[in-house]
């Protein structure tokens, strides 16, 4: 039995091109106690986490792991938490700040399993002035399913620094997190299309990757000739036997299941891995991709080969969301290649804003010695007087 709990909605925030309301609880919560809502996706739930004697405590501890809270709603029982952590620094010694702020969900229990996706943006209140600092939105998506497995859904680097700091040295953080159930898309044309890709029957191409173990995979040269003028003219036409009945291929499916035979064109995609096309596939099939934040860098190399805008600017999209100072340099060096001018101004802008804490590796050293041009520019972007990526060059061996 559902039990309406009670919540404010303090005001209406602005969250990326969208006005949402924002709930802020002013009761504790019991786990029988449930928010009844028409949809997940109206409401966004903020969390606000204190911690005492800041800079003390994370000069004695390893991590540093928030009060789990609890989010009950549309039949989705969840328990999260925020943790800190930290990075290390060339010798190995810990970095206190920036901090690596994390959002980790706990455990779960469903009805059914269910995919939804989870917006989420971390926040740090500048005591000084009496306002929340906003880190950028960052997305991802899940499968809900009931398990008690801890699963990090995303972080961010965060400076704390003295305007963050009350009085009593205190410093409170924050995540405003978003569930969009997928249910209102049940039966949509991407989803019935993605279930096409999974149900091959009617598949008239077998598309080959994975290396020398030659994978194949049913596909369907209508959607693939309508989705990239480039992957078209890759179709092979295949040597078929005379055409059979439709009596006859019944009778082959009854006893033999799909029949290879019937394929009339091949796509070799060779060079392609296993779990790389699978995403690749999605998109082209669905428009959605499940795996970015793994394969993003392979995929937007895919998108710019095979003339997929769209894919390039999801991928474009979950490059920004995901730097970090370790990742940096690739990152633009990737927005160089590829012509991503908004995955290049974010990467440049991100250069100004931290410039302390810039890992200079051997990516710096590359783009030192193989695109001066673009490492002039982050140069003048604010990554010193001093144009030398502080590596030597016996590194580029190693």
């Amino acid at each position: 039995m559902y039990i309406l709990a009670t919540y404010t909605v303090n005001q209406s925030e602005e969250w990326g091109n969208f006005r949402w309301k924002v709930c802020d609880w002013s009761i504790k919560i019991d786990w029988n106690m449930e928010l009844l809502v028409p949809t997940v996706s109206d409401i966004i739930f903020k969390y606000t986490w204190s911690i005492a004697n800041y800079k003390k405590t994370i000069s004695k501890r390893s991590s540093i792991d928030s009060p789990s809270f609890e989010l009950n709603v549309n039949g989705i029982h969840s328990s999260w938490n925020l943790s800190i952590r930290f990075w290390k620094g060339p010798e190995g010694k810990r970095i206190t700040n920036p901090v690596v702020l994390c959002l980790n969900i706990l455990n779960c229990i469903v009805e059914e399993a269910e995919q939804a996706k989870i917006r989420f943006q971390f926040g740090v209140f500048n005591a000084n002035v009496k306002h929340w600092e906003y880190c950028h939105v960052s997305r991802t998506v899940l499968e809900l399913k009931s398990n008690n497995d801890i699963i990090s859904l995303g972080y961010k680097d965060l400076s704390i620094v003295d305007r963050h700091l009350k009085k009593n040295g205190e410093v409170d953080l924050m995540v405003k997190i978003q569930i969009i159930q997928c249910e209102s898309e049940k039966h949509s044309l991407s989803q019935d299309m993605d279930r096409l890709l999974k149900h091959p029957r009617t598949a008239d191409t077998k598309l080959i990757c994975g290396g020398l173990a030659g994978i194949e995979i049913p596909v369907h040269s209508s959607i693939i000739t309508a989705r990239s003028n480039v992957l078209a003219e890759m179709l092979s036409p295949i040597s078929v036997s005379p055409i059979k009945t439709e009596l006859e291929l019944e009778k082959d499916e009854e006893q033999k299941g799909y029949k290879e035979g019937q394929f009339l064109y091949s796509l070799e995609l060779l060079d392609i891995s296993k779990d790389t096309t699978d995403e690749l596939l999605r998109y082209i099939y669905s428009d959605h991709v499940d795996n970015l934040d793994n394969l993003a860098p392979q995929l937007l190399s895919l998108a710019e080969r095979f003339s997929l805008q769209g894919l390039k600017e999801l991928c474009e999209r979950n490059l920004i969301e995901t730097i970090t100072p370790y990742n940096i340099a690739n990152r633009l060096l990737v927005a160089d290649e590829f012509g991503c001018e908004i995955l290049k101004k974010a990467s440049l802008a991100y250069c100004e804003e931290n410039l302390t804490v810039l890992n200079k590796s051997l990516a710096w050293k590359m783009m030192e010695q193989m695109n001066p041009e673009l490492f002039n520019e982050v140069c003048e972007a604010g990554m010193g007087s001093s144009r030398s990526s502080n590596i030597d060059d016996s590194e580029l061996s190693n």
